[in-house]
């Protein structure tokens, strides 16, 4: 999603990019890597970035390029020789595979009135699951490609039963769209969900009486869910002119058009302290891990 973002707000940049010889040389090489995006999917990426990149080269000639990754590891490597100059991706392969001294200030989405999410276990008020305990042997659902969620499910099991996911839930599903986790837990289909907040409500939006159905068990709070960052060598000039438009482009009305095909209200700054959230969970995550060794 940032990566529509960022070739989307390169079109207002004008005069005042050409204006500088050596902003001129800059380019915005950006690697995404595709599963930390399970709600857009391939195509619309595609289609996208081939547009908006064949506009700004049209009108601005800034050279734009961008890469759709499978492999953490070979973004990783085209990071490091400067292949790919701007990085987006989920907090936990930021967190894990990349190297933080070569990450600089980037931009975040920001959905209602905070950028960061709320990570819900979700049940349907009449099936007497209202607590954590009750959930053993039951049937977890969560979307794939999701990295928070899957840890998340192991750090419930570990923290309420002392044994991982696969050994307390009678079955974990897994599906491609948030939409699809909401739904199948309405129609019975699954007895709790993992799932976004904001994903969470705008499904309720449209369909109330999903929201009287179900309820709110456990909330995991503030969390990023798709971060972008610049490599340290990138022009710092041309760093903080794109970072400034980013911030101005919920007052162009191209850019509010965008902005609301992803229910979205604004795109701020980000830096390397919005990692700090993913950073505890995971330590919280290895420390149950060896509590649970040391029991057996």
């Amino acid at each position: 999603m940032l990566i529509l973002f960022t070739i989307f707000v390169l079109s207002f940049t004008g005069g005042s990019y050409a204006a500088d010889k050596d902003l001129e040389q800059s380019s915005l090489n950006m690697g995404l890597f595709i599963s930390s995006l399970p709600e857009v999917t391939r195509a619309d990426v595609d289609v996208a970035f081939n547009f908006w990149a064949g506009e700004i080269g049209k009108q601005k000639g800034i050279l734009v390029t961008a890469q759709v990754y499978t492999d953490i590891n070979v973004m990783r490597r085209d990071f490091d020789v400067d292949k790919i100059n701007f990085i987006i991706a989920s907090p936990l392969p930021l967190l894990n595979e990349f190297d933080h001294e070569q990450l600089v200030e980037g931009y975040k989405v920001v959905w209602g009135s905070s950028a960061e999410d709320n990570l819900l276990v979700v049940t349907r008020k009449q099936s007497k699951l209202h607590d954590l305990s009750a959930l053993k042997n039951k049937q977890l659902s969560i979307v794939q490609n999701e990295p928070i969620s899957a840890m998340y499910a192991d750090i419930l099991a570990l923290d309420t039963f002392g044994l991982d996911a696969k050994q307390v839930f009678n079955k974990i599903n897994y599906e491609p769209k948030s939409t699809r986790l909401v739904l199948n837990l309405f129609f019975k289909r699954t007895d709790f969900i993992l799932v976004y907040q904001q994903l969470y409500d705008l499904t309720c939006e449209l369909n109330p009486q999903i929201k009287r159905d179900t309820q709110v068990i456990n909330v995991l709070p503030n969390l990023p869910r798709v971060l972008g960052y610049f490599h340290k060598r990138v022009n710092p000039e041309f760093r903080e002119l794109v970072l400034t438009v980013v911030e101005r482009l919920e007052t162009h009305p191209r850019g509010q058009q965008l902005l609301a095909l992803f229910q979205a209200d604004k795109v701020v700054r980000s830096n390397i302290a919005d990692l700090k959230s993913t950073e505890e969970l995971q330590q919280r995550y290895w420390q149950l891990l060896e509590t649970k060794r040391g029991q057996q």
